[in-house]
């Protein structure tokens, strides 16, 4: 409310300013009464600690009413040098084409008066205007969405558009009367703003994920990274990153290689294609249909392998031959239903506008090759967040749960296994970690459960030698707290996921165990604590907050003193004093 009000005596102050030096050059004009509109104000995007990451600048534009300055035979000097002081390339000719013709546009009212002659200013009408603002660092941007004319496209301000943008202007009436110089308020409408949005996201682990998934795109000269770290019981992400400048994590799909293997046995359990005793010797390679060329490898003869076997070896030949009883007792049809139930070919329904389905055919268009080839996670395409609320189904127990971007979200999850079959299944992504493919993802004292992938990439309907590297995961396994999933796209040399994406899920793993002292409570208009952080958080912090004038003072990297002190009014310049001391 204060800040509405004070929002509100600037619009009215400038008003005056102007009005003023109209009255003076034209105190007898028809109009005694003045309207002045206030654009409401879209709503902000805020992280789950409040921090500003999209909200509205308000900026002061410059109109010249060019009519009303031909009638009245206006300055014309005036105007040219004002049209310099504004930078503005265009002739006079052109300017004088146009009825209505913008100078200028800043944050602050006075500067709009420091360009604008004296002489022009009965000919300006200057509004109240709003520029959107956003955080772009650490792909937090990409997420957001954009706002064009108004209207919100793509991720958050898109599918929240109704929500975030503003109902109604609002005005401000005012008399005169003759020549009296002091207005009159008649009548006062406030404007209906539009409703903030609370994410779940953390900016500080964002930033964290984005670092350490950049490092390893760099490391491994692959073409992009992806990181989603989602609270497992509730579905809330905390973290969504991709290195492209483009959300290919909702609007982008990938092979899942073998991660999709957990499900499928999960699969062949719940429907009694397969029982747990079920054992394979597997010698290297295997060939599913005998009338077709097609023969699918593992990288070694793995020998006898029993059930929760094939998915701590990652053996294919075993996982082929699941997706042949799979087929067996229930057809390609019902293969092709429980896909979709685990959360294959549909969208997942998470708050962010631009989400696909991902690629799964239907049972009808499938070849003799499919069920095998699906089985080891190719011929499907999915979402990198379709892959982790699938795989999470095994950290609950065997329900699906609903992904969600928003801080206060119900949770919303469906059964899709019984827990005897998740638990088996777990108990066997556990051992992936301690005895198979997943041993990199490995941290001291904390029980892992994941999956590896590797899934060979197909360009222009062609499998080449480019691959996606994954590893998909939950912890602590017995209580499952946070699942992720690490995805990069065709590094190159070591390609296994096991080897490129199983150590970026433990160094996140390691950051979500950390000691959490560097969190900080960020409450608008109180300066925080930003004592101990890194010089390039704390302006980050800053700038959420909205905050421009900082002075930084010393040498070093992190903040060791600041002014004002912690839950002070955040008024006057913020100074900054840096130390090197760790």
């Amino acid at each position: 409310m204060e800040k509405r009000l004070w929002l509100l005596l600037a619009i009215f102050a400038l008003f005056l300013m102007v009005s003023l030096v109209n009255l003076f050059f034209f105190p007898l004009t028809e109009r005694t009464n003045w309207f002045i509109s206030i654009p409401p104000q879209r709503g902000s995007i805020l992280d789950i600690k409040g921090r500003k990451l999209v909200y509205d600048l308000p900026k002061y534009a410059a109109y010249l009413d060019v009519d009303f300055f031909k009638r009245q035979n206006g300055d014309i000097k005036a105007l040219e040098k004002t049209l310099q002081n504004c930078g503005i390339t265009e002739s006079l000719e052109e300017v004088m084409k146009y009825k209505f013709f913008k100078l200028t546009e800043e944050e602050d009212r006075v500067d709009v008066l420091k360009k604008i002659e004296s002489e022009l200013l009965p000919f300006v009408n200057i509004e109240l205007v709003y520029t959107r603002k956003k955080i772009q660092d650490y792909t937090a941007g990409v997420l957001l969405g954009t706002v064009i004319d108004g209207t919100g496209k793509g991720g958050i301000e898109g599918f929240f558009d109704d929500q975030l943008r503003g109902k109604r202007n609002g005005f401000l009436e005012l008399r005169y009367r003759g020549a009296r110089l002091s207005p009159t308020l008649v009548n006062y409408s406030p404007p209906e703003n539009g409703k903030d949005v609370w994410l779940s996201l953390d900016l500080d682990l964002q930033r964290r994920v984005y670092d350490i998934i950049s490092k390893a795109v760099e490391g491994h000269s692959a073409e992009a990274g992806h990181v989603i770290v989602m609270e497992s019981k509730t579905g809330r992400i905390l973290s969504m990153v991709t290195t492209r400048n483009w959300n290919d994590l909702i609007g982008g799909y990938i092979e899942p290689g073998s991660t999709i293997k957990p499900l499928v046995y999960a699969i062949a359990l719940e429907t009694h294609s397969a029982s747990p005793d079920f054992t394979v010797e597997c010698e290297g390679s295997i060939k599913p249909v005998e009338q077709l060329p097609v023969i699918i490898r593992d990288i070694e003869k793995h020998g006898l392998v029993d059930f929760s076997m094939g998915i701590v070896k990652s053996c294919n030949v075993m996982s082929v031959k699941v997706g042949e009883l799979i087929t067996e007792k229930i057809g390609v049809e019902g293969f092709y239903e429980w896909l979709q139930k685990v959360g294959f070919g549909e969208k997942t329904g998470i708050e962010m506008e631009g989400e696909i389905a991902g690629v799964l055919r239907e049972a009808k268009k499938w070849s003799l090759i499919d069920p095998a080839e699906i089985s080891i996670g190719q011929g499907i395409g999915v979402t990198p967040v379709q892959l982790i609320a699938s795989l999470n189904i095994f950290a609950n127990d065997g329900y699906w749960v609903k992904p969600t971007i928003l801080k206060d979200s119900p949770v919303e999850k469906r059964k899709v296994f019984s827990k005897e079959t998740a638990d088996m299944i777990r108990q066997a992504m556990v051992r992936v970690v301690e005895e198979g493919t997943g041993k990199f993802a490995q941290v001291k004292g904390m029980t892992i459960a994941g999956k590896t992938g590797t899934a060979q990439k197909a360009v222009g309907g062609e499998y080449r030698n480019l691959y996606h590297s994954l590893f998909v995961g939950f912890f602590p396994a017995e209580d499952p707290k946070y699942t992720i999933l690490v995805h990069l796209d065709s590094p190159s040399e070591a390609f296994y996921g096991g080897e490129v994406a199983a150590p970026v899920f433990r160094e996140i793993v390691e950051v979500l165990t950390e000691k959490e002292d560097g969190r900080i409570r960020v409450v608008e208009g109180l300066m925080p604590d930003l004592t101990g952080l890194p010089i390039r958080d704390a302006l980050l912090v800053l700038e959420s907050l909205g905050v421009k004038d900082v002075e930084i003072k010393g040498k070093g990297w992190k903040v060791s003193e600041q002014t004002p002190p912690p839950n002070h009014p955040l008024e006057g310049p913020v100074i900054l004093f840096l130390s090197d001391q760790k």
